[in-house]
């Protein structure tokens, strides 16, 4: 099969997150030609027209959608909203489920809608007086890969005009209430199969640091953050039940955002083990040191296996 790899425009000066992209390019050509297919990879631009013509140049008959980092997650959707047009099957999510899930606020909306448990947010112009005396995180509506995040994005609010001028002043952002417990993520292959669930351990952090999975902890290797967040795939059997539940949670996540292609949904548990939904991350990074491919090697699944797993979407 003639595979192309649609990903972002290079540039001369990347972020960790971008340069990240390429190291999963790499990765993936790398095992779809161990698999045996024929590859090219190609550059996505808004620009429809152009990126129409390049795929059908390349006489592909899959596109592997690795496009990342457009400037708002909100436009994720074009790239399979694109190969659809054209009749080109596609890896990952469809256009419905990366248009909800590039939203962060809508997809909230959606998961409240659904009965599923999420923090309460608070949007540019909302009811401010219930968020006040207690932390928030405050970050992007339209960004992923915790692009913005910051330990000063958990932050407490004592007036609301404060909070609400903050707000005015910083329309791409929204504020959540900060759920101070355990994060967990579940990584989800195609058709909806939990993998392994994954508790993110925030290891001897001082007590005035916040723990939380931020810019800092996902990809700036020398920082305390990134060195002292582990993964675990241990539960003790006081566990049991609240690892069943974010199974189960995780499932209706997916199948509540249009149940296609490969995601990720990190939740938040508390101090009473009560699990709230962040966000679910469709087509998360699937570089060989991800935490996806880190859940399907926990499941047994060798790199070049999801890989040929998600060319069948």
């Amino acid at each position: 099969m003639k595979v192309l790899i649609l990903t972002d425009s290079r540039k001369s000066i990347m972020s960790e997150d971008e340069a990240d992209t390429l190291a999963q390019v790499k990765a993936v050509k790398k095992a779809l030609l161990r698999l045996g297919h024929t590859v090219e990879v190609a550059a996505f631009s808004l620009n429809l027209n152009l990126t129409a013509r390049r795929i059908e140049k390349s006489g592909c008959d899959f596109v592997f959608n690795l496009v990342e980092n457009l400037s708002s997650s909100r436009l994720l959707h074009l790239v399979p909203l694109l190969c659809q047009t054209l009749s080109i099957p596609y890896s990952g999510g469809d256009a419905y489920t990366l248009s909800v899930t590039g939203d962060k606020v809508v997809a909230k909306k959606q998961l409240n809608l659904g009965g599923l448990p999420t923090p309460l947010w608070l949007e540019r112009g909302g009811d401010c007086s219930s968020f006040l005396s207690f932390p928030l995180m405050v970050k992007p509506i339209a960004q992923e890969a915790s692009v913005g995040i910051t330990d000063a994005s958990v932050r407490t609010f004592t007036d609301a005009g404060e909070l609400s001028s903050y707000l005015d002043e910083h329309p791409d952002l929204f504020a959540e209430c900060y759920i101070d417990g355990r994060e967990f993520n579940l990584s989800i292959l195609p058709g909806g199969r939990v993998l392994p669930v994954c508790e993110m351990c925030f290891v001897d952090y001082p007590a005035d640091k916040v723990k939380i999975v931020g810019y800092e902890a996902k990809w700036q290797e020398q920082s305390f953050a990134y060195q002292h967040t582990k993964r675990s795939y241990t539960f003790g059997i006081d566990d049991q039940g609240l690892v069943e539940e974010l199974r189960r949670l995780a499932k209706a996540v997916y199948e509540l955002f249009g149940n296609s292609g490969y995601a990720r949904v990190d939740v938040r548990v508390d101090q009473q083990k009560k699990p709230f939904i962040l966000e679910m991350n469709s087509n998360p990074c699937i570089a060989a040191d991800s935490g996806f491919i880190a859940a399907a090697s926990q499941a047994g699944m060798t790199y070049c296996e999801v890989i040929e797993l998600l060319l069948r979407r």
